[in-house]
């Protein structure tokens, strides 16, 4: 990781809910609402581009062509991940060229603030703002290549199809479905107003946010000189064919150093060529250090800087991985994407 930028003393805890209070109030704007995703019941796609992993969701057209999207770039130079963003609207694809245009209704922003402290980061936000985008889509068996903008470019392969190649029984099967898993979690991140930032201290008030697919995920904090955050997922899926449940925990001082604990369970769907669902891929995520608190996630200055990601795969294998140092595998290599 970057080394830690030098901050300021722990601020009261009056003057940091003030803050994130004032800069927020229960909404991400004036009169914005925390959470307008709206369900996108369809394909899911993934493409990796070096330490960018490309997540693109699309839908079932609508009688007049159209259909939801949701797409996601995630920035993993690390088993943690750093920036990242997300686009959500509707996709319409016209004529026999493979054109498509894509309306853009909302796109959230995680932006890498780790050399930044954390009472003077932003956080994660959303903007309202519509535009368009123009692509070309070619479909060829079980990929999808996309030409036409930079951001979502790239030959993206079927994500279902693409965890039928994952394993189950040694170390490097449960680091790779760690990397999976971690995507969804680290995707409902960015759609969480103020994460990562001192806006988080609007949960004092629980929010619910809904999953990309299905399910949905409940954020609160209590406390203020010393904070707990817990984020429980509920049958959760950002992605189609990775589903997680469980708590996510985090307590921290308002300086933002402290630990993690909690256990996720997470559930990956892989598909038969036929598009049946094959034997799915059950485990689990202990941030606690599983029994060991030396081997909690660590957190400094608001961001994970040691201690281990404990995995198990149910009746198969186990890993601990780092979330400072690249994923090992890395997304591409695990699905084995083109």
């Amino acid at each position: 990781m970057s080394a830690r930028a030098r901050r300021r003393g722990p601020a009261p805890a009056a003057a940091l809910v003030a803050l994130a209070l004032g800069a927020c109030g229960p909404y991400a704007e004036v009169a914005q609402k925390l959470d307008v995703t709206a369900r996108v019941a369809g394909d899911t796609w993934i493409a990796a581009d070096g330490a960018e992993v490309r997540v693109l969701l699309v839908g079932t057209s609508s009688s007049d062509g159209s259909t939801p999207f949701a797409f996601t770039s995630m920035q993993m130079p690390i088993s943690a991940g750093t920036s990242a963003s997300t686009l959500q609207g509707t996709w319409a694809e016209t004529g026999s060229e493979g054109r498509a245009t894509l309306r853009v209704e909302r796109e959230y922003t995680l932006p890498d603030e780790r050399t930044t402290s954390l009472l003077s980061r932003r956080g994660a936000w959303r903007t309202d703002e519509r535009r368009t985008l123009q692509l070309t889509v070619i479909r060829d068996g079980g990929r999808l290549v996309l030409a036409g903008d930079a951001a979502l470019a790239g030959t993206y392969a079927a994500f279902g199809a693409a965890l039928a190649r994952l394993g189950t029984a040694t170390a490097r099967d449960a680091a790779c479905a760690f990397q999976i898993a971690n995507l969804g979690i680290r995707s409902s991140e960015i759609r969480i107003i103020g994460f990562g930032g001192p806006g988080m201290t609007q949960y004092q008030r629980a929010e619910t946010y809904v999953g990309t697919v299905a399910g949905n995920l409940r954020v609160s904090q209590s406390g203020f000189t010393h904070n707990t955050t817990t984020i429980l997922y509920s049958a959760f899926e950002d992605l189609g064919g990775a589903r997680v449940d469980g708590p996510q925990v985090t307590d921290a001082n308002s300086g933002g150093d402290g630990h993690m604990s909690g256990v996720l369970t997470f559930v990956l769907q892989p598909r038969s060529p036929d598009g049946s669902a094959a034997t799915p891929v059950t485990g689990s995520i202990d941030y606690g250090g599983a029994g060991n608190p030396a081997d909690a996630v660590q957190i400094s200055n608001g961001s994970a800087s040691g201690g281990v990601y404990v995995v198990s795969i149910e009746g198969g294998g186990s890993a601990r991985v780092s979330p400072e140092t690249p994923p090992s595998p890395s997304v591409a290599e695990c699905l084995r994407l083109p």
